[in-house]
């Protein structure tokens, strides 16, 4: 047999604060967006980490065309030079992913 809920019938809403618009492009306040990384999880073991990174790279270049990478951020374990590109090994970046993208000027 069914047993009518002595639950309320409705639940309680929540109202959220208003979002304040984005600054426009040409204002004062405006302050540019972090470039795009993208990243990469590669973790065949028979595939080197500098053949990994190149495809990674790739990768980049077909998902933002126009946009060159400068930085690669891997686990320390993986720091592998490759030519034209900063390769940073980091603590918090997991093993076999690798997180292409632009370093910030400055």
């Amino acid at each position: 047999m069914a047993r009518k809920s002595s639950a309320p019938a409705s639940a309680p809403v929540t109202t959220l604060a208003p979002v304040a618009a984005a600054p426009a492009p040409g204002s004062e306040t405006f302050t540019r967006r972090q470039p795009p990384f993208l990243m990469w999880y590669d973790d065949n073991p028979k595939t080197p980490v500098a053949q990994k990174i190149a495809a990674a790279i790739a990768a980049y270049k077909m998902r933002f065309p126009g946009v060159e990478p400068t930085l690669v951020l891997v686990n320390e374990a993986e720091v592998t030079p490759v030519e034209g590109i900063a390769v940073r090994g980091m603590v918090t970046v997991s093993r076999h992913t690798y997180w292409v993208g632009q370093a910030l000027a400055g």
